[in-house]
């Protein structure tokens, strides 16, 4: 992702003047034509032959080199290292597919005549070619620091090679905007959109909202990511967009007490303020939970198909359609919640939880997956910064469950089943979650950083 400032570190401003800083993507479900459609496939197609490549040359050059420091070979009679850095990755495509590289594949066409390069390549955009290189020293460069230590989290492996029918197609092409002018990637209409080398292509959803904010400089797009889930093409346009309007993003309106959220699995979010008010109140909708049934008779169907077929294609589409609408429930909900909170409060507590350690525990794993608290966790850092509001992060190790929200005392033998926190000291009696949340909304005014919101991240 770019940056919100230019090579210069000046920051991105539109020609109409209005400051650049807010990374923003709209999503579009496309409507092709059947030679669009083809044509789509097309740029996945050479998207993931430019990767393989790229990955079967760097390792390639790897194993040559291990092989001949086995024969005791050193220093420069070893075969000379290859750059995986993004320039050089694309410098060497470039040449590669219009046949001035020596390993550029020779093609020989019906009347006998030969080809060197790639015969198909002007019928794909060029940034498909550049977007895949990107990706490919991208993944190049996460194995390498892994493998050194480098890289926070789990330890990335190599890169695996993008096989055709079990990859998701996928592409990207690159905007290319210059302000002022009219943009590759623009609206055509209420329900259509113009991309570089594949035209006009209808959508569903109406393209209102990107063109006012196209006309009125408030939009500056860099990218357009298409991708193929069940049945169907999807673009992602991102871009640095203007911050809201200051009415907007204006707390006066709001509810000026710090409101503690406490999330979890029987209730999603329950959220208090200090005076023990209880402000929201979000059940989950476990959508991976009811689907269960669906899923296993989708999955039985697809078993009983024969690979190939046209019966295990619409079985495929079948499977997909449900997690599809798994998908969907969720990411709904999630967004409800966290532009109900931004919006309507002044200040949000939340808890520092540890997700990706929590669903190691075999029994909640799958519930805690279905509740997605880490991409509730997301939602809310980004629109805290669009709409200025307040977030404080409390401690991993703050015991918002075991403190009572009245005299502080800690009830350490406070289990999961237990759904009402009992004091013994003070003798308070109040739901564990509402208990919960009062305490984190308490830590708004602990001596605890706030946190800034998130910044765009450079290329």
């Amino acid at each position: 992702m770019p940056s919100a400032t230019g090579d210069d570190d000046t920051p991105l401003v539109s020609h109409t003047g209005a400051l650049l800083t807010r990374p923003v993507t709209f999503v579009f479900t496309l409507v092709p034509t059947a030679e669009q459609d083809q044509l789509c496939f097309q740029h996945a197609g050479a998207f993931r032959l430019v990767f393989n490549h790229h990955v079967a040359r760097v390792f390639a050059n790897l194993d040559q080199r291990e092989a001949e420091k086995s024969y005791g070979l050193e220093g420069e009679q070893l075969t000379p290292a290859l750059s995986w850095s993004k320039v050089s990755l694309i410098n060497h495509m470039n040449a590669w597919k219009n046949g001035h590289a020596p390993d550029s594949p020779v093609t020989e066409l019906a009347h006998g005549t030969t080809v060197r390069g790639l015969p198909w390549r002007d019928a794909v955009s060029a940034d498909v070619f550049e977007t895949a290189s990107v990706n490919a020293a991208q993944a190049l460069k996460n194995w390498r620091d892994s493998f050194r230590g480098e890289r926070k989290g789990k330890k990335v492996g190599r890169p695996r090679f993008k096989a055709k029918h079990r990859t998701t197609p996928t592409f990207r092409l690159r905007a290319k905007y210059t302000e002022g002018k009219t943009p590759p990637v623009r609206p055509a209409g209420p329900r259509a959109m113009r991309f570089p080398k594949l035209g006009e292509i209808r959508v569903a959803e109406h393209t209102g909202r990107l063109g006012k904010m196209l006309r009125t400089g408030r939009f500056h797009p860099y990218a357009a990511a298409f991708t193929y889930r069940n049945g169907r093409w999807q673009v992602a346009v991102t871009g640095m967009a203007a911050e809201h309007h200051h009415l907007r993003r204006s707390t006066r309106h709001r509810h000026d007490r710090p409101a503690g959220v406490d999330l979890g699995v029987h209730k999603l979010a329950v959220v208090a303020d200090t005076d023990g008010l209880v402000l929201h109140e979000w059940t989950g909708v476990k959508p991976l939970q009811h689907a269960q049934a669906r899923l296993k008779l989708a999955n039985q169907a697809l078993a009983r198909t024969k690979q190939g077929s046209n019966g295990r294609k619409k079985a495929v589409r079948r499977l997909g359609t449900i997690h599809a609408r798994v998908r969907q429930l969720r990411r709904h909900l999630l967004h409800d919640i966290t532009s109900t909170l931004v919006t309507r409060c002044s200040t949000v507590v939340i808890e520092d939880l540890n997700v990706a350690g929590m669903v190691r525990n075999r029994s909640l794993a799958r519930h805690l997956s279905d509740a997605a608290l880490g991409e509730l966790r997301r939602q809310l850092e980004y629109k805290t910064g669009w709409y200025g509001t307040r977030r404080v992060v409390a401690d991993r190790w703050f015991p918002s469950s075991k403190m009572c929200s009245r005299c502080g005392h800690i009830h350490d033998g406070l289990t999961l089943a237990d759904r009402v926190y009992q004091c013994p000291e003070c003798g308070l009696e109040l739901d564990r979650d509402v208990n919960a949340a009062i305490n984190l909304a308490t830590r708004a005014f602990e001596p605890v950083p706030d946190v800034a919101p998130p910044q765009p991240v450079a290329a």
